[in-house]
């Protein structure tokens, strides 16, 4: 073989080489992040990103969550699919920011009912007391007004909205939920047992008149 010929095959393996790292570094530095994912629809799901499954381990039942789920961070596909189907049942595109805390929702069976939250920075409680939010993940007409205990803590809060959180008694708080502007409750009042320092998400979920996991209610979570 002819010294031309070496030295053109030497090229061509530099050439491929320095391709494989540019490649390798490529994918080794693909930021990642965690989420949390709540269910506040009726049906169980499975959760993908970019097709892949990211909760192997369960179903997502409904008004179920998974939390500090690791994502590739930056503008991915986002699929939910109801459990035991390979169907799609929501495709869509969400841009995550690997600095900042998230958490997705998704309230029903079609894209406009999912969203993501950007989370907001909680602030240390002090001595007896809570901090709470309130997401508003039910799809009915009109805003919502929240009272915790006399207060009207949370007004006028409209689909796929979300409250920064406020701090409020730990114990046992009596909860009520009114459409805007009504003197009629949407659900007789329940309680709200908070405990002093913990950080809480309460949500409301469902439509009106609606049955079974599809009926109008509120949950809470300690995210």
């Amino acid at each position: 073989m002819n010294i031309k010929a070496l030295i053109l095959l030497f090229a061509i393996a530099v050439t491929g080489l320095s391709s494989c790292k540019k490649t390798s570094d490529t994918t080794s530095l693909a930021l990642t992040t965690n989420i949390n994912v709540v269910n506040a629809s009726a049906d169980t799901l499975n959760f993908y990103q970019n097709g892949t499954r990211l909760n192997n381990t369960t179903n997502l039942y409904p008004f179920g969550s998974l939390t500090n789920v690791n994502v590739i961070a930056g503008t991915q596909n986002y699929q939910f699919k109801k459990a035991g189907s390979s169907n799609t049942l929501i495709d869509l595109p969400l841009t995550i920011d690997s600095k900042t805390a998230h958490t997705l929702f998704v309230a029903g069976e079609a894209v406009d009912k999912v969203f993501l939250l950007r989370d907001t920075i909680v602030n240390d409680t002090v001595k007896n007391t809570a901090v709470i939010r309130f997401i508003n993940a039910s799809p009915i007409p009109g805003n919502l007004d929240i009272y915790i205990g006399s207060n009207l803590v949370y007004k006028n809060r409209a689909f796929k909205s979300a409250t920064a959180y406020m701090q409020v008694n730990s114990g046992k708080n009596v909860l009520s939920i009114y459409q805007s502007g009504s003197t009629s409750q949407l659900i007789p009042s329940g309680t709200l047992t908070l405990v002093a320092g913990g950080i809480y998400t309460l949500y409301t979920k469902g439509v009106l008149n609606g049955t079974g996991n599809n009926a109008f209610g509120a949950r809470i979570l300690t995210l």
